[in-house]
């Protein structure tokens, strides 16, 4: 089979001859879309550790058809995403709503940049949904990605009503906006230093700030919603980012660090904003197979517009280029299509 290899530090090469993975049980699943992520990005810039020996398939948003199964929820035919692991279901972090930190979770078979891909009957059960035919390859792509925002937003108690600050437009910041919005969030504020980004902010309702004007955020943010914002997503993986978070902050104002910083980055933290302010500061990475439910549910009912977040696509041969893009300021979701069938 075809497969698109991280071979090297910023290289991507297309291989053509790699062997099938090994079926047994579960899903055989021909990949057909997969979304180019930040994770991957860092990843292959040698930001970020690999996480199986070079040269290795990458990718983990994705959608495609399924070629066999044992599993009864699927059969042969369907078109079908699935997020790239699950926990084990009966440790700790499973049984009190950690799912994410599980240390024994079942993932996929490898990348989704290669033809295809195996999973398992425990993930396919718990973490994946059969794509109706309203439902594009780009919309199933990007259930794993709109998971994690939910278990975001979820976690910092969000309610209909309430305000919302998203420091960051990339695509992650773009998907806390577009679920702020269907959530019913009273008023979604953006801080963007990319017109671009900023003006997709705007098509999805937001009120936007280009904080490279000088604007303080937080003087901004409490001009237009009084003490402070409810919530405070802090999208880009910044320290500069973090820090106009805790300025922005207002009573009882619940800060959740979403984009990842490097390890070892310290954060400056005023202990009057905890202990008298109530500030709240909060993160998570990943998702829970609830979660990727919920963002099914969202897709299928189209309660959710996240089709206007696809900037660009590839082909798999073209990954090198995908890439490069996926690096630029005006590219929010970047996929790769397997175009040979």
């Amino acid at each position: 089979m075809k497969a698109a290899l991280f071979v090297e530090p910023n290289v991507i090469k297309v291989q053509r001859d790699i062997p099938e993975p090994d079926f047994k049980d579960g899903v055989l699943i021909k990949v057909k879309t997969t979304g180019f992520c930040a994770t991957d990005v860092k990843m292959i810039k040698g930001l970020k550790k690999p996480y199986r020996p070079l040269p290795m398939s990458f990718g983990h948003e994705f959608s495609g058809v399924v070629e066999k199964t044992t599993v009864p929820e699927y059969k042969e035919g369907d078109r079908v995403a699935i997020a790239p692991f699950c926990g084990c279901g009966h440790c700790k972090f499973c049984l009190t709503g950690l799912e994410q930190l599980c240390k024994t979770k079942s993932h996929t078979s490898g990348g989704s940049t290669s033809d295809f891909i195996v999973v398992n009957t425990k993930l396919a059960q718990k973490a994946g949904w059969v794509m109706p035919a309203d439902v594009t390859w780009e919309e199933g792509a990007m259930t794993e990605p709109l998971a994690c925002v939910i278990l975001s937003l979820r976690s910092t108690g969000f309610q209909p009503g309430e305000s919302v600050l998203v420091l960051g437009a990339g695509f992650m910041g773009m998907l806390h906006v577009a679920l702020a919005k269907s959530w019913g969030a009273s008023r979604v504020l953006v801080s963007e230093p990319s017109e671009f980004r900023r003006e997709m902010a705007k098509k999805f309702g937001a009120e936007v700030l280009d904080p490279t004007t000088g604007v303080d955020v937080g003087d901004w943010a409490r001009s237009l919603v009084g003490e402070g914002p409810d919530v405070i997503i802090a999208a880009a993986g910044v320290k500069p980012v973090a820090d106009d978070a805790f300025k922005a902050a207002g009573l009882g104002t619940r800060i959740h660090m979403f984009g990842g910083m490097p390890t070892g980055t310290m954060l400056d933290v005023s202990a009057d904003q905890i202990h008298y302010k109530r500030v709240t500061v909060l993160g998570t990475s990943g998702f829970r197979s609830i979660d990727v439910q919920t963002a099914a549910d969202m897709i299928k009912g189209h309660s959710i517009d996240i089709k206007p977040l696809v900037t660009h696509n590839f082909s798999v041969d073209e990954a090198q280029s995908a890439f490069e893009m996926a690096q630029q300021p005006n590219a929010l979701k970047v996929m790769m299509e397997n175009k040979d069938w």
